[in-house]
């Protein structure tokens, strides 16, 4: 039988998991605009609205929550990250899923927190972007528990992209780990949170976002992303 997931927030992650996934799998997907595309089942819905929850009757394996904020300002991000997903807590008490994968970002550590950065450090986030992604995370665990898995992705890149960030991550890797994420349930995942970041030579001056938890679990970014 085939796995079914679902993917809140689709967009270009979405697409590029779809293009690594295996042929066993069962997509569907949400976003606040419609899409029309092949290998997915797509329903449109605002979740920052009081619109009804478009699916019903459907048993999940697993859901993979990709928030954004609708801008860039302060207001911007307290709807994508802290408002949207109160709103979606609601709407899946409608229907049942096996785990929840949630993407965040490494964005919660502050400019003060240098050297080796693992996930067993207590953020301290200096701005409010930050502090809002961190208060997120934290929602989300109030939530879901043990059903969670928090993905904190490092500065995204495409092969269009002219600026790299020092802590970084291909979008194509990123599709991978969370594939892999779902392929692998049966993993034990401490604190519920993994940082997705590639290899990079450890600075103590710098904040270097860790992936040894990520390696350990089984992720090898030896594949060409």
């Amino acid at each position: 039988m085939n796995k079914k997931i679902l993917i809140i927030g689709y967009g270009d992650i979405g697409r590029r998991l779809l293009n690594c996934s295996r042929k066993d799998i069962d997509f569907y997907a949400i976003s606040r605009v419609p899409v029309r595309e092949m290998n997915v089942c797509h329903y449109s819905w605002d979740w920052l609205s009081s619109e009804p929850f478009p699916i019903k009757g459907i048993d999940f394996d697993s859901i993979i929550l990709i928030p954004k904020p609708s801008e860039m300002s302060e207001n911007g991000y307290k709807d994508g990250f802290l408002t949207s997903i109160k709103n979606i807590h609601r709407a899946l008490k409608s229907i049942t899923f096996k785990n929840i994968i949630a993407i965040s970002s490494t964005r919660v550590f502050g400019s003060d927190q240098i050297g080796d950065l693992t996930e067993d450090l207590d953020p301290k986030p200096d701005d409010f972007r930050g502090r809002i992604i961190k208060n997120y995370e934290q929602n989300l665990r109030d939530f879901y528990e043990v059903k969670l898995t928090i993905l904190r992705f490092s500065g995204l890149y495409s092969e269009t992209s002219n600026r790299l960030s020092f802590n970084r991550l291909n979008r194509n890797s990123a599709a991978k780990i969370v594939n892999f994420m779902i392929n692998e349930p049966h993993l034990t995942i401490k604190n519920n949170i993994v940082h997705c970041s590639e290899d990079i030579k450890l600075d103590v001056s710098k904040r270097c976002i860790s992936n040894k938890k990520l390696k350990e679990l089984g992720f090898s970014f030896n594949e060409k992303a």
